[in-house]
């Protein structure tokens, strides 16, 4: 049976990487063949270029110099996490440096079984491209496969006119198996007429050990630290980590690629590779994130973790700290936050095995379901 996945599966992204390969694991595990999609649109590869000279050629007077200063000024840092993370892109996906397919293709690829997902597949392009929604990613394509399965796919914040509306159920009724990683975007499904499950985010589908091995080790002394991972660079989210370390009297490390210069020193990490930025989450004292597979990195490596200042990309978050049962964990920057109140990781445990065994099961029948 060979298996593709199409997903962000080249996104320059701790949290889009991981989410593929553990999806593309967890299949490999079970005895599946299975590749990715190598479907990269161009728009992806503008937005993730060092140097994008068809931006700046568009862009306005002061986009250029902004555009040039970034370049400039902060080139090495970007080139260094490129190289790091493409490095793990070879490695652990399978994936060449050039690109398959950045356009539709040409020629007919074929496999038994297509899944797309996981990560926000189905979200609006307009905030790197003005394609709207790419309905690549819904099943609208020449890729042959004798069955579409969606898994864990999200839409993000879920902004949708009439137009839009009659256009997705559409383009949703592609898919023989439909699910979805949040419940906003499952209520949304129902309004179109479809019905979908809830299931994991595909890390979830790997243990606490499976990811341990990936983790880089060092003999060097461990201090005791609060981890913040700042992906969304939120004022909020850094009062918090203030607060926390004032109390714990404990340093911090920052995760963080804000290109300015009220970034940068020793407490500030902008090159991490994946396996580093593993490690770091696994032996924090405390993380804080506003990053949604910070707090899912945090549930799986069992850590005291607080999620702030994600205003309108909170929903991911809610619906899972929901099914885990720790609603409290996500605070606003006014929050009085008690340290003694820790996160119980037996009844966390409990919860999460639920909703990852019925992933498991779905995707295990959606594979399966013709066959007697």
């Amino acid at each position: 049976m060979k298996i593709g996945i199409l997903t962000y599966h080249r996104a320059e992204n701790y949290g889009a990487l991981l989410q593929a390969y553990a999806l593309k694991e967890y299949l490999y595990t079970k005895g599946y063949d299975v590749a990715f999609v190598d479907y990269w649109p161009q728009y992806h590869i503008e937005h993730y270029k060092l140097f994008s000279w068809k931006k700046f050629c568009s862009g306005s007077y002061k986009y250029k110099i902004y555009s040039l200063y970034v370049f400039l000024i902060w080139g090495s840092f970007k080139f260094l996490r490129k190289v790091r993370l493409n490095r793990f892109m070879k490695q652990y996906l399978g994936l060449s440096r050039k690109v398959e397919y950045t356009s539709d293709m040409n020629q007919v690829k074929k496999f038994d079984y297509v899944i797309y997902g996981s990560d926000q597949i189905w979200r609006k392009q307009n905030d790197i491209s003005n394609v709207g929604y790419n309905w690549w990613y819904f099943g609208s394509n020449n890729i042959i496969a004798s069955r579409k399965i969606a898994y864990a796919g999200s839409m993000g914040a879920i902004d949708v006119d009439e137009q839009e509306k009659v256009a997705l159920k559409n383009h949703f009724k592609n898919f023989d198996f439909l699910s979805v990683r949040e419940k906003d975007l499952q209520l949304f499904l129902n309004t179109l007429g479809y019905d979908s499950q809830i299931v994991s985010d595909p890390v979830f589908l790997l243990s606490k050990e499976q990811w341990r091995s990936l983790k880089k080790e060092d003999l060097s002394e461990r201090n005791k630290y609060i981890l913040f991972y700042n992906l969304l660079n939120k004022k909020e989210s850094e009062i918090l980590v203030s607060n926390i370390q004032e109390k714990t009297g404990l340093s911090v490390k920052e995760i963080n690629m804000k290109l300015d210069f009220h970034h940068v020193g020793k407490r500030y990490i902008k090159c991490a590779s994946i396996e580093t930025f593993l490690k770091l989450i696994d032996e924090a004292e405390y993380v804080i994130s506003n990053s949604f597979h910070g707090i899912a990195f945090s549930i799986i490596f069992e850590k005291q973790f607080y999620a702030v200042g994600m205003g309108n990309k909170a929903s991911r978050v809610l619906s899972l700290l929901q099914i885990a049962g720790i609603e409290d964990r996500y605070v606003d920057v006014n929050s009085l936050v008690d340290l003694e109140n820790t996160i119980d990781y037996s009844v966390v445990r409990k919860n999460m095995m639920k909703l990852i065994e019925s992933s498991q099961m779905y995707l295990i029948n959606a594979l399966h379901w013709d066959e007697e």
